[in-house]
């Protein structure tokens, strides 16, 4: 496996965003572009990031603004700068823009996770972007903390007055999050959400790349839930080709995905607004990192490898909203 070490210049023009494009020993079969979650880091991706190459095909990561390694050389935590919701979106674009620079005319897929599948689903949106197949994994819908319970007359003050780079109120942050742990009995602890396996658990809690606890900013708070309302708006299955493969994935014990019924959701309303290749797997008894999860990463890594599989075998080109 090679690797090719990605920098750029994030949309906020503060950040250095850092990307990692991991290549197999052969000729690559297509990119599988990772974008992962809130709170975490690309390099959380390494077992499956193997398992993709192994089966040859490149993949490119990097840490969002305000995470991981970003974060890391930045100092800053959980903030985008203004307008979050469209500097996210706007970096990934840019990272697509330099992996197809380094290996140019190959079908591309996007695998988001949980934050990471808004920002796939708007991503996807955009003309520029020609994607072969979107994995949207984690799926954030229906979630009663942004759908119900959060503030938003509160959250715009926050975000749009002079303090807005400063941490939202934890009233804020807890009406993002109302309802996580309700299912997990009254010792859950905050992040017992993530997964069913408390060592996955842990291993969440003591990542220095996480940084989990960072406070977000209220601006940060204001995009997360724009991006939301973006990825999950009716408008939004318009913009999507409907030739365009979609792999939805998991558990029917998470939270950020109501439990597996926001991902049927978005997968009725994909087929009901003509998008006909769409496959959803929502696995029982777990939670949110389905990839993570001993009883059920194997599946999750070969669900992924044979939705990549089946999208970069074919000649056709993927049909387009002016086709």
């Amino acid at each position: 496996m090679a690797l090719h070490e990605i920098e750029f210049t994030s949309h906020n023009d503060r950040d250095t965003v850092f990307g990692w494009l991991y290549t197999p020993t052969t000729e690559p079969r297509a990119i599988i572009h990772i974008i992962h979650g809130l709170g975490e880091h690309s390099r959380r991706y390494h077992h499956l990031i193997a398992t993709l190459v192994d089966s040859g095909f490149a993949v490119v990561a990097d840490d969002h603004s305000g995470h991981g390694r970003t974060a890391m050389q930045s100092g800053i935590w959980v903030d985008t700068g203004d307008d979050a919701a469209r500097v996210v979106v706007a970096d990934e674009l840019t990272l697509q823009r330099k992996a197809r620079e380094i290996l140019p005319n190959l079908p591309y897929i996007v695998f988001g996770h949980s934050w990471g599948s808004m920002i796939a689903r708007v991503m996807a949106s955009d003309p520029t972007a020609g994607l072969a197949g979107l994995a949207l994994c984690g799926i954030a819908a229906q979630m009663r903390g942004i759908d119900q319970t959060i503030d938003r007359v509160e959250l715009t003050e926050a975000a749009t007055g002079n303090r807005r780079a400063e941490p939202a109120s934890d009233q804020l942050v807890g009406q993002l999050f109302d309802g996580f742990v309700e299912r997990f009995g009254p010792d859950a602890g905050p992040t017992a959400w993530v997964a069913l396996d408390e060592a996955v658990v842990a291993d969440h809690g003591r990542d220095p790349f996480n940084n989990f606890g960072a406070p977000m900013s209220s601006r940060f708070l204001q995009g997360f839930v724009e991006l939301y309302d973006g990825a999950n708006a009716d408008s939004w299955y318009a913009t999507i080709p409907s030739g365009l493969p979609v792999l939805i994935l998991a558990g029917d014990q998470d939270p950020v995905a109501n439990y597996g019924e926001g991902a049927y959701h978005v997968a009725n309303r994909l087929r009901a607004t003509g998008h006909d290749e769409v496959r959803t797997r929502v696995f029982a008894g777990v939670r949110h990192e389905v990839h993570n999860e001993p009883t059920t990463r194997l599946e999750v890594e070969a669900e992924t490898v044979d939705f990549a599989s089946r999208v970069s075998n074919r000649t056709r080109p993927v049909q387009t909203n002016e086709s």
